[in-house]
């Protein structure tokens, strides 16, 4: 994956002050949850994982930094944002990977050479996967926008529903939302996407090269004579023009109004409401999401969505329902749950008219095993059961019918 210029993008659109920022009002308790993932299944480190990891680790350390912030606050605070993006957008990659048991090398660092890199994985493992994978191999393209895109979603819930402060997230918020959509305008605007040379050596290459285009000549050309870097120049008119329009619905995600600082609406004293949009790519294309969140009483918390997938040339209908952070005996126990629906194009298919119902679940209990003296910290052991049928669910490792169990813990601070 190309960075180079996508950095001069993000650098730019950062600084930039948005005018119509409105005011945030603190109106919750100071504590907030931070939850770390040690087991989320059988794989070593899954995309779920490393994105709820990354999140936790970087909002407990914008935290600490002094709240009468400078220059010198804002500017360390966008650079440990900068670089986790580039670390978990790799890993969204990778973890493609290790779901499939394949080993690779994450170099994210190598992002001070204009590059960041997934690599350690020959050809004929990549030929091979295209072949008997089809849909892991397009996923393996898509896979560090996904990324992208659920810690952007994972912000917005926790800021929606006051399980953090805009202030305290604002910088790694935009961006992670301000990346995933210079990533389309690289594929929108060609010249912001330089052409990309393979290395001699297979092994010093990255795995996919130009998520976007690679993705999307791949749907359309699955048998096409093999090589990484997809270039614009190698696109033909029909994947030129499915390339403007996944780059035009991305423009969807600026329409939310926590881009704007506004966390919530008030509909009364028992009622708070958001909504936003949001759009990525998926491994036969890409989905929209219309997001809804509500916090009733100050104490229930909920999120629902209503999806709309679509390969090459049709749509299909998915939607769910996640409650978080609910509390109860006392405060003794936490409570996460969710549901999940869906009709994904048969076989996950890009030219399939007909779809298959498919749908998930998750059920999360946290248990209170550690108090200080002073109440000012509390310790949770988190542990979790999920399944899904055949399907694409963001984050979920695999595209298979899967069950998992998940093993971790919450710092209330």
């Amino acid at each position: 994956m190309n960075f180079k210029k996508n950095i001069v993008l993000i650098t730019c659109l950062f600084f930039i002050k948005i005018s119509a920022q409105l005011k945030i009002e603190d109106s919750h308790s100071s504590k907030e949850l931070y939850s770390f993932s040690l087991i989320d299944g059988s794989n070593l480190l899954t995309m779920k994982q490393a994105n709820e990891n990354y999140l936790s680790a970087n909002r407990i350390l914008t935290k600490l930094i002094d709240n009468d912030e400078s220059k010198i606050d804002e500017i360390f605070k966008f650079s440990a944002s900068f670089l986790g993006l580039i670390i978990t957008h790799e890993e969204g990659h990778r973890s493609v990977l290790t779901n499939l048991e394949i080993g690779s090398i994450s170099q994210p660092f190598s992002i001070f050479d204009g590059v960041a890199y997934v690599k350690g994985v020959t050809d004929e493992t990549l030929i091979n996967l295209r072949q008997n994978n089809f849909q892991d191999y397009i996923r393996l393209h898509t896979g560090g926008l996904e990324s992208d895109y659920s810690i952007t979603h994972r912000t917005e819930s926790l800021i929606a529903l006051e399980l953090d402060d805009y202030k305290n997230l604002e910088i790694d918020y935009l961006t992670h939302k301000f990346s995933h959509i210079g990533y389309f305008l690289t594929a929108l605007i060609p010249k912001l996407s330089p052409n990309l040379k393979e290395e001699d050596n297979e092994l010093e290459r990255d795995i996919v090269g130009h998520d976007i285009f690679g993705a999307i000549r791949h749907l359309h050309r699955p048998d096409m004579e093999f090589y990484r870097y997809t270039n614009f120049g190698d696109l033909t008119k029909e994947e030129k023009q499915f390339i403007n329009k996944v780059s035009i619905l991305s423009l969807l995600n600026i329409a939310n109004p926590i881009v704007f600082g506004k966390s919530n609406f008030k509909i009364n004293e028992k009622l708070k409401i958001n909504a936003g949009l949001g759009y990525t790519l998926a491994p036969f294309g890409g989905f929209i999401d219309e997001n809804f969140w509500f916090i009733f009483k100050d104490r229930i918390r909920i999120h629902s969505y209503l999806r709309q997938f679509h390969n090459k040339d049709n749509w299909f209908l998915g939607g769910g329902i996640n409650l978080l952070n609910y509390s109860f005996h006392q405060d003794k126990l936490l409570l996460n749950c969710g549901m999940n629906f869906w009709s994904q194009p048969k076989n996950l298919s890009f030219i399939e008219e007909k779809g298959d119902f498919g749908y998930g679940g998750n059920l999360n209990l946290g248990y209170k095993v550690y108090n200080t003296k002073n109440n000012k910290q509390s310790i949770y052991l988190n542990t979790g059961l999920s399944y899904k049928e055949v399907g694409f669910i963001p984050e979920y490792a695999s595209l298979d019918e899967n069950t998992k169990l998940n093993f971790g813990f919450s710092l209330l601070w």
